[in-house]
């Protein structure tokens, strides 16, 4: 096909974002129909289309049903996202859809299994995948230049204000703040490991490009009062290979460079972020950096739909499949897991099957 037709489910923040993302890749790509309870709100983001009329539904199901579409993108609360997935697959529809995939590993096996069956494409709007400075630490990483990978840092973090002020943002329009579905760990699945704490997850595995084996764990709420659940998480990864990982991901507090990552490796080390990367062989007496790179958000969001026309169209092979979503849904409820009964959880092969306690490492023993 020449165009993929898209509906977006949901006109908050993300679906604001996907919406210009779309639009940057027209015309391989447009925006044809949106969906969301808040009437104001869906009328808001389409007016955000200068170049069309775009209709606009209270919800998927109408939306499938009244409107000519190849694919749905998918940006609703967490809650929400395995119903989605699974009635857009049903119709036939290719899905991109916000992280996190779902918020069980129960949906995440159904999940799998329709997709199976109905050969729906899929792809999981992991955008910092396509942030240069990521892309080339993984091309240096796959070229061998570094040698083995021991420890591998991925950091998420900044103050997060929004929850005391519970502003809706402008450019939403109506409906729901943010915030407070935020606030419900029933519909957000957890807390902030599982919400921004995802990009520093799939960001370290996709640096470590291998199978995570074991994940240990200790969070804390100590800002946002507002949140029931964490507002912070430490967690460590051990891979198939031996190599460890850690995750450092917060709205408590900031950190240099809001997020970035570091790979020390046998023959050198690197680390990058939003806007540079810079790596060091042990031989070599000063670091080099890479050409300053712009700390451009929305361009992460282009090129994740670039990606996903190219799954839809040609076929590619997505960078963030099911199975890569899966395995970070997997660390991530194993984190809290870890975290909740003090001890290391070990993961089976199967991304959609839940950790377990390996042996040595019951809370019984460590308490």
């Amino acid at each position: 096909m020449e165009t993929v037709r898209v509906g977006i489910v949901g006109a908050g923040w993300m679906g604001h974002a996907h919406a210009r993302a779309w639009q940057s890749n027209a015309p391989r790509g447009e925006v044809v129909a949106i969906a969301d309870v808040s009437p104001e709100r869906a009328r808001h983001l389409a007016a955000q289309i200068a170049d069309r009329a775009v209709p606009v539904f209270a919800d998927l199901g109408t939306m499938l049903a009244d409107a000519d579409l190849d694919a749905v993108d998918i940006c609703l609360p967490h809650h929400l996202h395995t119903d989605a997935i699974l009635t857009a697959a049903r119709a036939s529809k290719a899905v991109l859809c916000e992280k996190p995939l779902c918020t069980t590993l129960d949906d995440a096996a159904l999940i799998h299994k329709t997709l199976q069956e109905t050969g729906t494409p899929f792809m999981a709007a992991h955008n910092q995948l396509f942030q240069p400075s990521l892309v080339e630490a993984r091309r240096l990483l796959a070229a061998g230049i570094l040698g083995k990978p021991f420890v591998i840092r991925s950091i998420e973090a900044g103050q997060n204000r929004g929850f005391a002020a519970k502003a809706r943002p402008v450019e939403i329009g109506g409906g729901e703040s943010p915030w407070v579905w935020r606030a419900d760990p029933r519909r957000m699945g957890g807390g902030e490991v599982i919400d921004t704490g995802w990009h520093a997850t799939y960001r370290l595995l996709a640096l470590a490009g291998e199978r995570p084996v074991e994940v240990a764990a200790m969070m804390d709420r100590f800002a946002v009062t507002q949140l029931a659940a964490e507002d912070t998480g430490v967690i460590l990864v051990r891979f198939a290979s031996g190599v460890i990982g850690e995750i450092i991901t917060s709205w408590a507090f900031g950190m240099v460079g809001g997020w970035h990552f570091e790979v020390a490796a046998e023959h050198g080390s690197l680390a990058g972020g939003k806007t540079r990367l810079v790596h060091q062989l042990h031989s070599w007496p000063e670091p080099i950096e890479f050409a300053k790179l712009a700390d451009d958000l929305p361009h992460t969001f282009a090129s994740e739909v670039t990606h996903f026309l190219d799954v839809v169209q040609h076929g590619e092979p997505s960078q963030a499949s099911f199975e890569h979503a899966a395995r970070v849904l997997q660390v991530t409820l194993a984190a809290y897991t870890a975290a909740a009964e003090h001890c290391v959880v070990a993961l089976p092969e199967d991304p959609t099957s839940p950790g377990v306690p390996a042996a040595g490492t019951t809370p019984a023993e460590v308490s």
